[in-house]
């Protein structure tokens, strides 16, 4: 033990306190991470030297010894652009602090997310972001809080806990399209998507039916695979029919750029016939023509935020602390219009901006 070190409790190490007990410096390191593998004799004199001493354990600095500098990021489907975009914004954040992060694409299946998340334990990451698979199944919350390593679930939660889940305020998104299009005059409104096998179909479809009834309207749905075909042959099948929607709110916008080509393909003209609104917000949507009407999710923001609260937890040893969804947006562009109306009217309509806005709640 240097001179120093006695005159300065600040410099004393692990290895003066190893020496000062008669022990290892992996036993001195066991003690202080109150490892249950130290007997009871040990662990006290130990525990007395370090009084001795006044040795003061620097956790964090111990804690960043202990860094992969890896974080594990799970995307159920990388060929959705919402996904892809929300995978650069915890990118951009973790280049920001000298991470990098680890993604692993698991097509929404279950035994491919486990394949990923083993893989991902063997390279020791420091924490993992997962937007968890359809079918995860019971338990899967559970064994995400085995694996050793902090977990932030983004998107979906699973489990009980809501500590560890980042998400969208999807209901209040929803409720925002559903407002919109009955301030056109629509009344026959259909939600066209998935049904609810995960929380954020159920909270989306929760908004819808909440804010349709809040307006004293029935609410229809139609299901549909949560792709670009699958919106165009659920309109297909809708629009064959007597009856049919006046105005469609989909899933998100991969469904409703699919719905737009269907009801393309049929004849219909989008936002005059049948006025269309999506959800996620993703680049594409803001250059097709029509250009789509859709909730801004705001995708690279959530991606930074769920990245940022991950370098917390690993940093400080602590569980990811979440307050509240993250707000959703209303973005008009030219896929509504007024119910019943001309096509002349609808062009006019598009010249008088309407704006919405929600908060988290």
């Amino acid at each position: 033990m240097t001179k120093d070190a006695l005159n300065d409790k600040s410099l004393l190490t692990i290895d003066d306190v190893a020496e000062a007990a008669g022990v290892s410096r992996s036993t001195v390191s066991l003690v202080l991470r109150n490892s249950p593998l130290v007997a009871a004799r040990t662990n006290e004199k130990v525990r007395e030297a370090i009084a001795r001493l006044g040795y003061v354990y620097n956790r964090k600095a111990a804690i960043r010894a202990r860094l992969s500098y890896l974080i594990g990021v799970i995307i159920p489907d990388l060929s959705n652009p919402f996904f892809s975009d929300l995978a650069a914004g915890i990118d951009s954040v973790l280049n920001d602090e000298g991470w990098v992060s680890l993604v692993g694409n698991c097509w929404e299946s279950a035994a491919k997310q486990d394949l990923i998340i083993q893989r991902m334990q063997e390279h020791k990451v420091d924490g993992l972001l997962i937007c968890p698979a359809v079918d995860s199944g019971k338990g899967f919350a559970e064994r995400l809080e085995q694996t050793g390593f902090p977990v932030l679930q983004v998107l979906r939660r699973l489990g009980s806990n809501s500590d560890n889940y980042l998400g969208v305020d999807y209901s209040q998104g929803v409720s925002l399209a559903v407002d919109h299009l009955w301030s056109l005059g629509h009344t026959d409104i259909a939600f066209l998507g998935a049904a609810p096998h995960h929380s954020a179909a159920t909270e989306r479809r929760q908004g819808f039916e909440a804010a349709m009834k809040r307006h004293g309207l029935e609410p229809r749905y139609k299901a549909c695979e949560l792709t670009r075909s699958g919106g165009a042959s659920a309109v297909g099948e809708l629009y064959a029919q007597p009856g049919a929607p006046s105005a469609l709110v989909c899933f998100n916008d991969i469904v409703a750029l699919g719905a737009m080509a269907g009801l393309d393909r049929i004849g219909k003209r989008v936002g005059t016939d049948v006025s269309v609104v999506g959800f996620d917000n993703v680049p594409e949507a803001a250059f097709v023509r029509p250009a789509l009407t859709t909730i801004d999710s705001n995708a690279r923001q959530l991606g930074a935020e769920a990245a940022k609260l991950m370098l917390t937890s690993v940093k400080d040893g602590v569980r990811a602390a979440v307050d509240a969804p993250m707000p959703t947006r209303f973005v008009l562009r030219e896929t509504t219009g007024p119910a019943h109306q001309t096509s002349t009217e609808a062009r006019s309509s598009l010249l008088t901006p309407v704006s919405f806005s929600s908060s988290a709640k």
